[in-house]
């Protein structure tokens, strides 16, 4: 038997409820040349009947009736697939028809890029997209604050999963993507395409919710990695202005736009030493964040009561360190 074009992906667990609808958006994809690896992965719910319940020759089923966790899961399916190419998809998103279509040309006819993601919308709610750049060298700079790449949208060549690369890191469990496009950025070529080919939902029992603190804690160990590469030893309080100013979640003290201004030096300082992101590029993202922390800084102070405005004016007044 001859291999297929895509492998896709899926782990599935307690998803009975969005199942069907993303299971349909892949076996209705206008580009059919894929095998569908679904790994069950110890669910409470009716997910494993649902999937028992298709025909379609294209989907391979494995379950074991334990529950591994997603990064084994996809471990496990990059061992199995015999795709060109493989597709991620988590199992309550809706994939967009022409999806793998427009990813599989993209990349045949790059093929310096091994791995490409997409812009994406949110169904089910509302989020900060982490989703914003194309090109690799912006989709490297964007790493240093964020994941940059959306998961469920990424198809990438096998061949990229190999060596140091091979395996997601079940310990960084619920970053384990974030992980691993650090640790691909160094060697591989990111790509996204402009086109939303991908619905994210936003549900209370995603991972992510579930586990907020504990990935809030390893983005910081992923964005610490990144941060040595510049030979910069992050402060607590320099981490905690690095991630304050990506989102941006202004704090409304005397010292936050200045101790981004000095942190945004250090890094911009840093970077013309050890050039790991193309320089103007990197000047001008940095540029324009704080710029942007500056117009949402202001309209926060302007929305603040009487009463806390005269206190941020008098901490002003008194150049009051806040921020520690």
């Amino acid at each position: 038997m001859s291999a297929p074009a895509i492998s896709i992906i899926l782990p599935a667990y307690n998803c009975m409820q969005f199942l069907p609808q993303t299971i349909y958006s892949l076996l209705t994809q206008t580009f059919t040349d894929f095998e569908f690896l679904i790994f069950e992965d110890g669910s409470a719910d009716d997910s494993m009947q649902i999937i028992q319940s298709y025909t379609d020759k294209r989907i391979k089923l494995f379950a074991d009736n334990q529950n591994r966790g997603i990064a084994n899961r996809i471990n496990q399916g990059i061992d199995i697939a015999r795709g060109k190419y493989i597709a991620r998809m988590d199992s309550d998103d809706i994939a967009a028809p022409n999806r793998f279509q427009l990813q599989y040309q993209y990349l045949e006819q790059h093929p310096d890029i091994a791995l490409c993601g997409s812009f994406f919308t949110f169904t089910g709610g509302n989020a900060f997209n982490w989703v914003s750049h194309q090109d690799h060298e912006m989709i490297k700079i964007n790493l240093l604050f964020d994941g940059a790449i959306c998961h469920p949208t990424v198809m990438a060549r096998r061949r990229a999963f190999t060596g140091d690369l091979k395996y997601f890191n079940p310990e960084f469990e619920p970053s384990e993507d974030y992980e691993m496009w650090v640790r691909m950025s160094k060697h591989l070529k990111f790509a996204n395409l402009p086109q939303v080919l991908l619905q994210y939902r936003i549900n209370g029992n995603q991972v992510s919710n579930r586990k907020n603190e504990r990935q809030r804690h390893y983005k910081f160990v992923a964005i610490k990695e990144q941060l040595s590469y510049l030979h910069i030893t992050p402060t607590d309080v320099e981490l905690r202005i690095h991630d304050h100013a990506f989102y941006p979640t202004v704090i409304t003290s005397y010292d936050y736009l200045p101790k981004i201004k000095s942190w945004f030096d250090k890094l911009k300082a840093a970077n013309a030493i050890y050039k790991i992101y193309a320089g103007p590029q990197f000047v001008n993202y940095l540029d324009d964040l704080y710029r942007e922390n500056q117009k949402q800084f202001v309209q926060k102070v302007r929305q603040l009561t009487i009463k806390k405005k005269a206190e941020f004016y008098l901490k002003c007044l008194l150049r009051w360190q806040s921020i520690r």
